[in-house]
Formats: C-alpha cells, sequence, structure tokens
C-alpha cells in the first residue's frame, strides 16, 4: 500500500466538472488549501466568473465535455503541468435493466462516467508520473459499491469507476502516483434534486477529498451515509446490496 501524502499547497491540480456542485466545491477547496493552480474543467467556460475576483490566475477554467473528445484532447495539452487530477466530472441517468430507455441510460453514464474518466487519466499519467509526488482522485459512489435496483444503469458505471480505480491502484503500487477513490452517499446537487431523502453538502465532500490528500487517504467515504455505507461494505458487502434493494422496495410500496 502506498503512503503518499500529497497536500494541495504549492501544487497544480486539474478538476473535471467543476462547474457546479462537488466539482466546484473541490475546486474552491484546492484553492482554499494552498493549491499553485487549479485548472477547472467546465462545459462553461464562464461559468466560474464570480470567483476570478478572489482567487485570480491561480484559477484556470478550461472548456471541456467528456462526451466530446476534441476538448479533452485540448484540455489534456493544457494542463501538462498537472500534479492531482480529480476526476470528478459525471451524469446521472438513472433508470432499471428492464426499462425501455435501458441501453441508452447505459451508454450515456458509461460514455461520462466511464470512458471520460478513462481518457482523461490514460492521457495524463505520463505528466503524473514524471512529478516527484502526485495523485489521481476518481469520485464514484456507494452504488458502485451496491447496486440501488432503481438507478441500477448509473451504479453499475459507478461500479466500474470502483473497479477502475483498484486497478490503477495496482498498477501504478510502488510508484510516486497516490490513486483515491471517494465513495459519496446523496449529496446537495442538481444532480439530486429530485431526490427525497437527507443529503449532505458539496462543501463536506471536498473538504474530505482534501483531508484524504493530506492524509494519503485510499478510501474516502466522505458523508454520513457513506461512512455507514463503507463500514459495512468492507465487512459484509452483501448486507449493503440486501439493504439497498429492500430500501427500494420500502420505497415503492409507500
Amino acid at each position: 500500500m502506498n503512503e503518499l501524502k500529497v497536500s494541495p499547497n504549492g501544487r497544480v491540480a486539474f478538476v473535471s466538472g467543476a462547474n457546479r456542485g462537488i466539482g466546484r466545491a473541490i475546486t474552491i477547496e484546492l484553492l482554499e488549501a494552498g493549491a499553485k493552480k487549479v485548472y477547472a474543467g467546465v462545459r462553461n467556460i464562464k461559468s466560474l466568473d464570480d470567483l476570478k475576483p478572489e482567487y485570480g490566475e491561480r484559477l484556470i477554467p478550461i472548456l471541456l465535455d467528456l462526451k466530446n473528445d476534441k476538448t479533452i484532447i485540448r484540455a489534456t495539452r493544457q494542463v501538462k503541468d498537472v500534479e492531482i487530477l480529480i476526476n470528478n466530472a459525471g451524469v446521472y441517468d438513472a433508470s432499471g435493466f428492464f426499462s425501455d430507455d435501458t441501453l441508452d441510460s447505459l451508454s450515456d453514464n458509461f460514455e461520462v462516467n466511464v470512458w471520460g474518466l478513462v481518457k482523461l487519466s490514460t492521457s495524463l499519467i505520463d505528466h503524473l508520473m514524471n512529478k516527484p509526488f502526485a495523485a489521481i482522485v476518481n469520485v464514484a459512489s456507494v452504488l458502485g459499491l451496491a447496486s440501488m435496483p432503481i438507478a441500477g444503469t448509473y451504479s453499475a458505471s459507478k461500479a466500474a469507476v470502483h473497479s477502475i480505480t483498484q486497478g490503477m491502484r495496482g498498477e501504478l503500487l510502488n510508484s510516486n502516483v497516490l490513486v483515491m477513490g471517494v465513495y459519496p452517499g446523496p449529496i446537495d446537487t442538481d444532480m439530486t434534486r429530485d431526490l427525497d431523502m437527507d443529503k449532505d453538502s458539496p462543501q463536506n465532500v471536498a473538504k474530505n477529498i482534501i483531508t484524504g490528500l493530506k492524509e494519503g487517504r485510499e478510501y474516502v467515504f466522505p458523508d454520513m451515509m457513506s461512512k455507514q455505507v463503507g463500514e459495512l461494505y468492507l465487512t459484509e458487502p452483501i448486507t449493503v446490496e440486501k439493504q439497498f434493494a429492500h430500501f427500494v422496495s420500502e420505497e415503492q410500496e409507500a
């Protein structure tokens, strides 16, 4: 197991999906933690204009759409000095496996949540390996540990992220690159506005990611629900699967 501690202080970071929600919160927390520079991957280059007066040239918005390979190529060419890559961008296209839109939903989730993450990581790994210390942070989900039946297609994409994170960590064992998996529960963002349940804040998730980098943690469960799920998953993964299934069944009966 790597014992790498990669404090953001004085380092260069690249955050995908930085225009809102968790990504925006991570961008702010990195800057507050003393990052030398944060490249913020956004689909709307003006979406972070309100932060420029406070952070100035340390904040660099970059056009990035993970469904558009041209923007991925251009973005990765601009961030060759990156030391911390945070793969945060994602979509939440929830569908079960016996729906009319199952295949479309799978395609949408995997295109962004999986292929986009892999494209960024493989494009930047040589630059990360050339730094004294570096990190790849993959934002997965507790639903990547056990599937939520009504969101099976999304869960499958995040399960892939979990597996990819483990694979990256194994390949980079004894290297200079920390590989961290982040497993949030329900977070109060635009993506989850229709979910009727208690949600934690993006700011709390971001703070826990920064702490994880400073401490060299490989797994981060950044909110109350994910901490509970994480503890149970590490000891009784089948129980987590059953609990998620019963939760959905009870919601449908209510």
